[in-house]
């Protein structure tokens, strides 16, 4: 990778006490247990906005140019293996969401199995929410950005503002590649650098991909995970609603990979309509891969419980996220979300392109069903082939949530008279996905043990 950008951030750290004495954002997951340890540090530079050199298409070719600079000072979080043979010379660089005025690791709670399998994995606080706001989200109004939280800790943090935030995403990932004095990987060496940004942030990673990196060609590949039928703005804003539908540029020199759950199909974006997934459509390329992933959900049970403890731990005045659990969509996203990620990394690296899957099955402006409940045609997992509940991301209970129905006694009956039925079909299920490349063999195998633990059929 040819390294475009000729600005430099410094690294400074790792900084630790406050008054909290842990670092915002900070993991609820056991990552010492997996022989990972997780640190921050600030980064300082002079970041450059972008500006639209003409009207955007549909098409993803956004030009831009150059405006104004301003300084900023952001921080990371740094979560690697402590023993540096177990590195694989992969980065993941996630671009933190702030949808909730807070910055979120939305897309390592999504694939830390993966990751902590032997990658590094580098959170940037690349938006001003983050760091400055002072409430008024909807989880709860002691939900703030990070001067707030903790100004001893975090007092030395500047943001510009987001016009700055593709620079600074930037610049972190430059510096990860070539650092100066202060090394946030602790000595790894990077072979590979993936970037990715779920939701809101992928909305940003969208725009990045079309806009930024083909100046900026910091990344070796990137995944926008769970966007809907558009991209964000240059600036500040969530989303931007033309040119709708926005699609992923096909001139690309790095392999982009997008992650679609059922919920961003017709439902993200305020509906069916030009702002839907479906609309953004488009064919694989020897540079892109769409995987659309039945039975899954923009947000799930499997996140929540992961961010949740995050949350409580870091703020008093917090809305009960525990009481969806039961509720909301528990499908397999995890697991192609773990498939796609370790995919990246091997086609990135000049291995063979992921698989092309199939889209999920729609008409009329909705998801086409069986007789179950569940969708037809996506990538299919074993929890879809061989169900035991309906698995949707229509936001039946709870918005971006989806949510999962167990059948009945006489259905569950009806379908698997035995145990034995049940996860011999379950593991034939588990064994295609692996075979098409949306499961991974160890993810399989630990799907294959919960269903012999399971009652179903006894």
């Amino acid at each position: 990778m040819t390294l475009h950008l000729n600005r430099s951030a410094l690294v400074s750290g790792p900084i630790g006490g406050g008054s909290h004495g842990f670092p915002g954002t900070s993991t609820s997951l056991d990552i010492a247990a997996a022989g990972y340890v997780e640190q921050e540090f600030l980064v300082s530079g002079d970041a450059v906005s972008y500006v639209a050199a003409k009207d955007w298409a549909s098409d993803g070719q956004w030009s831009v140019t150059e405006g104004p600079t301003a300084r900023f000072t952001t921080r990371i979080l740094v979560r690697t293996p402590t023993d540096p043979s177990r590195f694989n010379g992969t980065v993941v660089v996630e671009w933190l969401n702030v949808s909730g005025n807070t910055d979120i690791d939305v897309d390592f709670g999504h694939m830390n199995e993966e990751i902590t399998r032997g990658y590094a994995w580098v959170g940037v606080s690349a938006q001003a929410a983050g760091i400055t706001s002072t409430g008024g989200s909807g989880l709860g109004d002691g939900v703030v950005g990070l001067l707030t939280w903790d100004p001893e800790r975090y007092g030395a943090l500047d943001h510009p503002g987001d016009h700055y935030s593709y620079d600074i995403f930037s610049q972190v990932g430059a510096a990860l590649r070539a650092p100066g004095d202060v090394d946030p990987l602790g000595g790894l060496v990077p072979t590979q650098l993936l970037a990715a940004g779920q939701s809101q942030s992928g909305f940003r990673m969208l725009t990045y991909v079309n806009a930024v990196h083909p100046h900026a060609r910091v990344f070796d590949g990137m995944i926008i995970h769970a966007r809907g039928g558009i991209g964000a703005p240059l600036g500040d804003g969530m989303m931007l609603m033309d040119p709708a539908p926005a699609r992923v540029r096909a001139d690309l020199d790095v392999p982009v990979f997008q992650l679609i759950t059922e919920t961003e199909l017709f439902e993200l974006c305020g509906g069916p309509g030009p702002t839907s997934f479906v609309a953004a459509r488009q064919p694989d390329t020897d540079m892109i891969r769409t995987w659309e992933i039945a039975g899954t959900s923009h947000s799930d049970a499997y996140s929540l419980k992961i961010l949740h403890p995050q949350y409580v731990r870091q703020f008093s005045d917090i809305r009960d996220l525990a009481a969806l659990f039961p509720i909301v969509n528990d499908g397999p996203q995890r697991y192609v979300a773990n498939a796609a990620l370790r995919g990246l990394r091997q086609w990135a690296a000049g291995g063979a392109a992921p698989t092309s899957a199939p889209v999920i099955d729609t008409a009329d402006n909705a998801v086409l069903r069986d007789r179950h409940g569940n969708a037809t045609g996506g990538v299919r997992t074993p929890q879809l082939d061989v169900p035991i509940a309906t698995l949707t991301g229509e936001l039946t209970h709870v918005p971006h949530n989806g949510a999962t129905v167990a059948f009945d006694a006489s259905t569950l009956t009806e379908l698997y008279p035995s145990h034995d039925v049940y996860v011999t079909a379950f593991s034939d299920a588990a064994q295609r996905a692996v075979d098409s490349g949306f499961l991974l063999p160890e993810d399989a195998a630990i799907l294959i043990a919960d269903a012999q633990g399971s009652d179903v059929g006894r």
